[in-house]
């Protein structure tokens, strides 16, 4: 990134950063980047109270993936009663039109899904969620609603899409696994070498840049902490 550039992105994300002080509460986007590492990155600076986001505590954030790569979004939480943290998931029973022609089997599902917007990456209105009747055949049957904050809005076939795809072991979860059973040792290198042969390369990358950090005293163990605290778990 040339300097120029750099002044600029700085600039954009100090404004975003005063944006969401003055919407306490109110969680904001404060930029896109094209890496899961930069990201992960940002939100662990923004969650350890570093530049525009002191003091420490003063801030919630997460990444998620978007259209255009994987988006950072924060908010304030300083200065009054924290809010409720938002979930990972969400359960809601969606309209379900069956697997043929002729609308065949039509009923209702339950299925989950993330509390990210698929395109956005911004928070779901998990706070929204409400039933919504409709009649089929006779029969009147409750299904769920909800608003996104975002405007972003979830049609029922790509919800349930959504909640068909094979969910994937976060990297603290395969480092966990791997620990107890005993396919990694206490060597935080194995618990890397595990991360990047399982296509978690920007994982890999921030755990051996962490063993660098704090010249080898690291463990299998203490990576999943450090993982969980940067990334929430999630990082790909």
């Amino acid at each position: 990134m040339s300097p120029d550039k750099l002044t600029g992105h700085r600039v954009q994300f100090a404004a975003a950063a005063r944006s969401a002080r003055e919407q306490r509460g109110t969680w904001v986007r404060l930029g896109v980047y094209g890496s899961v590492r930069g990201s992960r990155t940002t939100v662990g600076r923004i969650r350890n109270g570093k530049a525009d986001f002191a003091p420490v505590g003063a801030w919630d954030a997460y990444s998620a993936a978007c259209e255009d790569g994987q988006a950072v979004w924060a908010r304030c939480i300083g200065g009054g009663p924290a809010p409720a943290p938002l979930p990972d998931t969400m359960a809601v029973r969606i309209r379900y039109d069956g697997e043929g022609p002729g609308y065949e089997g039509v009923g209702v599902l339950t299925v989950t899904i993330s509390t990210r917007c698929p395109r956005c990456g911004g928070p779901r209105g998990v706070e929204t969620i409400r039933p919504y009747r409709f009649a089929h055949d006779g029969q009147h049957l409750v299904v769920d609603a909800w608003k996104n904050p975002c405007g972003h809005e979830d049609v029922y076939a790509a919800v349930l899409a959504e909640s068909r795809q094979e969910r994937r072991a976060t990297p603290t979860e395969l480092v966990q696994a791997a620990y107890a059973a005993r396919e990694i040792g206490v060597n935080a290198a194995q618990a890397a070498n595990l991360l990047e042969r399982n296509g978690y390369d920007d994982a890999a990358a921030l755990v051996r840049g962490e063993i660098k950090n704090r010249e080898g005293t690291f463990t299998s163990l203490q990576v999943v902490g450090f993982l969980q605290e940067l990334t929430g778990g999630e990082a790909r």
